[in-house]
């Protein structure tokens, strides 16, 4: 019964959508900081502007991100992103990264740096966010940067 239910809500979503299409939020590393060091470990403060174009708000679902420095991961996470992106405007998500530090790469200097991820969203309206609860339309957008980074002294 439930996958005849899907079904139907598979077929009535090109006339429901139709009349109304969202634009996908733009997502751009603005900065990535050294935020705190000890002994063991560094974290770094990776904060995305995400741009809301719609004339809607849309809820952030998760943020899916890998960090690599000079080459290796060093970071893998998923997060919740806690936040909705308001109607045609934008604001900044501050993405935490704890690496914690190896006796023999004391991580000292500047270092090359790479940040992917996904962050998961819902369009807005009750089949979508139906879709979205079945796992059948989960819409998703990326962002990735590169620089290089000063872990201090």
């Amino acid at each position: 019964m439930r996958a005849a239910i899907l079904i139907g809500l598979l077929l009535l979503v090109p006339v429901l959508t139709g009349c109304s299409s969202y634009d996908a939020p733009r997502l751009a590393v603005s900065s990535v900081v050294l935020a705190d060091r000890s002994d063991e470990a560094v974290v770094l403060d990776v904060t995305l502007d995400a741009e809301n174009s719609n004339e809607v708000e849309l809820p952030l679902e998760t943020i899916e991100y890998t960090v690599l420095v000079d080459g290796r991961v060093v970071f893998e996470g998923t997060r919740s992103a806690e936040a909705t992106l308001r109607r045609e405007g934008t604001q900044q998500i501050v993405l935490p990264v704890a690496i914690r530090l190896a006796p023999d790469v004391p991580l000292r200097g500047e270092y090359p740096y790479r940040i992917r991820g996904r962050l998961t969203y819902v369009t807005p309206g009750e089949i979508a966010q139906l879709l979205f609860d079945a796992g059948v339309r989960r819409p998703r957008v990326g962002f990735r940067d590169e620089g290089v980074i000063d872990f201090g002294e």
